[in-house]
């Protein structure tokens, strides 16, 4: 065996060692990652601890000013006539149902009720290009690639192929960007609360340019 033969081998090896390093890391991390096109739903977001809420009281026979307020502590808001209704761990549309429960018919005959989140956020780490804060500002429908290009984009040790994406509820869904910039439904949309987290490449990946 020649001298460049027994480099290539040794570098082979080398890289299926870090290969499996990371395929074990990961398995050992918890459940496997979902890889297909989840069924994702901003709608489905639960209100956490230090949301801010703003909540639209309307069809009453006097006008109610908007109550707006941060949820902490319990979580709990009160409204005119209602106290300590728990918001933390409901949807929106939850919160507004049990809301309108709570006044009708006891209160109204008829009411309607529409809870709007504050300000809501998503992060992106990893090796993106500096040009952008990791904190993002959830303003409305952004999906994987255009949270990664808002926060500077990929630099050039990027493993674009297995971007990771941690939802509020602990899912995580692995994201290949470059089959996602080829087909649109690859490229899943971006929740509040989520954490995408772009990799760095393996050396076997570097060195076979995937």
């Amino acid at each position: 065996m020649t001298f460049s033969q027994r480099s290539v081998r040794r570098f082979l090896g080398m890289a299926g060692l870090a290969a499996a390093t990371w395929f074990l890391a990961g398995c050992a991390s918890g459940p496997p990652p979902i890889t297909g096109p989840p069924n994702r739903s901003v709608d489905q977001i639960l209100l956490q601890n230090g949301d801010g809420i703003e909540v639209d009281l309307t069809g009453t026979p006097m006008t109610i000013p908007p109550t707006i307020t941060k949820l902490n502590g319990a979580g709990t808001i009160s409204l005119p006539s209602i106290t300590n209704i728990v918001a933390i761990g409901k949807t929106p549309h939850q919160l507004e149902q049990e809301i309108h429960d709570a006044y009708v018919p006891k209160i109204y005959s008829h009411i309607s009720v529409t809870v709007t989140p504050g300000d809501r956020f998503y992060t992106v780490s990893g090796q993106v290009n500096p040009t952008g804060p990791a904190k993002q500002p959830y303003t409305g429908h952004v999906t994987v690639l255009g949270a990664i290009g808002a926060a500077g984009g990929f630099n050039d040790f990027a493993a674009r192929k297995r971007v990771q994406l941690t939802g509020q509820d602990g899912k995580i869904y692995i994201i290949d960007c470059k089959k996602a910039l080829k087909d649109p439904k690859l490229d899943i949309e971006v929740l509040p609360g989520d954490k995408i987290f772009v990799d760095q490449k393996t050396p076997w990946e570097a060195a076979t340019g995937q």
